[in-house]
């Protein structure tokens, strides 16, 4: 389905070159554009908040922020105030968001940016957004930053607030939305629902999820130590405390020294950025590969799962489709929640995500280095059509509820890249073609004969050596290292595979696959196993998509009734004369693998089933 056609801005605060847009700087000063300073769309001004948060608020921190004020606005003509923050490891002055806040500045808003606690210069510990800390930190902020101001819109809510941010600050953003009812609408990028999926995911359906994306929180899951290990490392490898701008160290993370003056450790890990409890839990979960009620409480601190129910400001999701940290079920999980409730909701799933891919021409996603011509793009385009009307009142024409970027469309890299997105009114964009597991090695359309049979695996002692799918972050063509040539692949034995005939038509795929299992295995312990979709072309070359995995753990007891599983949601085009393949594997390197030898067996015939959303079933083979 094509795109929504690009409408033409008409704004009072929009500059009428756009070239000088581009030459603007952001400063602790007046922004400046060439010529007069009484020209300049916007000043900025810096500022220290000193803020009480923690569970008993006895916990003092000092937050290093930024306001932004549009030339023409005043107490006679005030405008709405959109708060924005940083990903993981940056600051306040991070291009993502001193473009993303110049660009929102330029368009009339007033912006407020700032350092999470624990980075740059403000001071404490990364908390990893949780309520206790970094959310009674911005109430705080609009308290005595915003509040006190005679410029920012008011109605009978109070002030007029918005909200925006990707991965770290898409977290802060959705939790700080889900306790405070002034924040009327907020777009968040390329993050998570429940950490706890997000960092130690269980693709398994827990009977009576009502989501079927997210696992309950009763039920381990497989850790996904590649990625949470490079974060770890880089909040304990960060400089702590900084220097604010008035030179003044801040303190960094002081509890975490022991009395001597050395770092604190944690199972001979150092704990220099964040809290012991984040350490503790790291270690024990790195461990082990298990979560106990502790560790679970920690991460349901900085979930908006914990409080979707509270959720009513309207939602704009963006998130990657080729995010292997935070992909694009951690999305649809919060969208399905707003979605039940009747709250406004849209999302649209992009190009990148984590792991080094950046924005491609025509999107903009800041988050992924799309910083530049920010009024010509598309994701900027549907970013400020959502805050103009749930902010401003202005109207919503023809926005779809879900778009998705179609890697297989042309694009011309000229303006917005409308071309290349497809639109929907809403997810789910089509339905599912259920295929029968047949035999060891096949997927059996509706209608044709099936044959029962079984496939086995074997889990290998230590879980070694395991598939390879990806080095988290490095997969990316172009990053540093460049791990992409570096195919996937499954060692003999490991895997299971299931394969469809060839599609005689080419097969547009936009959702999340499922299926239906019947397991049995011989250590008597929980199943675990990895659920991969491939594209096979003609001469048998599989490509694994967009190098999503779905992990899964089976817990033991439930291994004696079908097991349903959910993979990972994507957008692909299957080309005419390929076939799609199911593959379970044992193994990956990405991941903690159950260390106890095993043999998996996955009995096949009726009851044995895997789904797979096209865009029509009719002509497939």
């Amino acid at each position: 389905m094509p795109g929504p056609s690009r409408r033409v801005r008409s704004r009072s605060f929009r500059l009428t070159s756009i070239a000088a847009l581009a030459t603007a700087l952001v400063g602790g000063g007046l922004a400046a554009l060439p010529g007069s300073a009484a020209t300049a769309p916007y000043s900025t001004k810096d500022a220290l908040v000193t803020v009480h948060d923690g569970p008993a608020g006895n916990h003092t921190a000092v937050i290093d922020t930024r306001l932004y004020v549009p030339r023409g606005v005043d107490a006679k003509h005030p405008a709405p105030a959109i708060l924005m923050t940083h990903g993981f490891g940056l600051s306040k002055t991070s291009t993502e968001v001193t473009a993303t806040a110049a660009w929102l500045a330029r368009h009339g808003y007033v912006v407020l940016t700032w350092t999470s606690q624990g980075f740059g210069a403000s001071s404490g510990c990364i908390q990893l957004d949780s309520y206790a800390y970094d959310v009674k930190d911005v109430e705080q902020l609009i308290a005595k930053v915003l509040t006190p101001r005679h410029d920012i819109t008011r109605n009978k809510r109070g002030l007029v607030l918005g909200m925006t941010g990707g991965s770290y600050g898409g977290g802060i953003t959705l939790n700080v939305a889900s306790v405070d009812h002034r924040i009327r609408a907020i777009v968040a990028g390329r993050t998570w629902n429940d950490l706890a999926y997000s960092l130690d995911p269980n693709n398994y359906v827990t009977p009576g999820d009502p989501t079927g994306f997210t696992h309950s929180r009763s039920v381990q899951g497989v850790f996904k130590k590649e990625w949470t290990s490079l974060f770890f490392a880089s909040g304990n490898s960060a400089p702590i405390g900084g220097l604010p701008p008035n030179g003044q160290e801040q303190g960094g993370c002081p509890q975490e020294k022991a009395g001597s003056g050395a770092p604190a450790t944690m199972a001979s890990l150092p704990c220099l950025g964040y809290p012991m409890s984040v350490c503790r839990t790291y270690a024990d979960i790195a461990a082990t590969g298990d979560a106990d009620a502790t560790d679970r409480a920690l991460v349901n601190g900085s979930s908006v799962s914990t409080h979707i129910n509270h959720l009513n400001a309207a939602t704009l999701l963006l998130q990657g489709q080729s995010d292997t940290l935070f992909n694009l079920n951690d999305a649809l999980a919060t969208y399905t929640a707003l979605k039940r409730r009747h709250v406004p909701v849209a999302m649209t799933w992009n190009s990148g995500g984590h792991g080094g891919y950046n924005s491609l021409p025509g999107e903009c996603d800041v988050f992924g280095g799309g910083d530049t011509g920010l009024d010509d793009c598309y994701l900027t385009d549907r970013t400020l059509t959502w805050f103009d009307h749930y902010l401003r009142g202005a109207p919503l024409h023809n926005f779809a509820g879900f778009t998705y970027y179609r890697d297989w469309v042309p694009f011309h890299g000229n303006g917005a890249d409308t071309v290349q997105y497809g639109a929907a009114p809403s997810f789910p964009a089509q339905r599912a073609e259920t295929f029968t597991l047949s035999g060891s090695s096949s997927l059996t359309p509706p209608g044709q004969r099936v044959t029962a049979g079984a496939a086995s695996f074997v889990n290998p002692p230590g879980g070694e050596p395991a598939s390879y799918s990806e080095t988290s972050n490095f997969s990316a063509p172009g990053s540093t290292p460049d791990f992409s040539s570096v195919q996937p692949s499954d060692p003999p034995g490991e895997a299971a595979t299931f394969t469809s005939p060839a599609f005689v038509r080419p097969v547009v795929s936009v959702g999340v696959p499922s299926a239906t299992l019947r397991l049995s295995h011989v250590n008597g312990q929980d199943i675990f196993l990895f659920g991969k979709v491939f594209d096979v072309a003609p001469d048998g070359s599989a490509t694994l998509i967009k190098r999503l995995i779905a992990p899964v753990r089976v817990p033991a007891a439930a291994v004696d009734k079908p097991v349903h599983i959910k993979l990972l949601g994507f957008a692909h085009r299957f080309a005419a004369g390929h076939s799609v393949r199911l593959v379970l594997a044992a193994t990956d390197q990405s991941s903690y693998n159950s260390p106890v030898p095993d043999q998996v067996t996955v009995t096949t015939g009726a009851g044995s089933t895997f789904s797979l959303p096209v865009d029509n079933p009719r002509g497939l083979f």
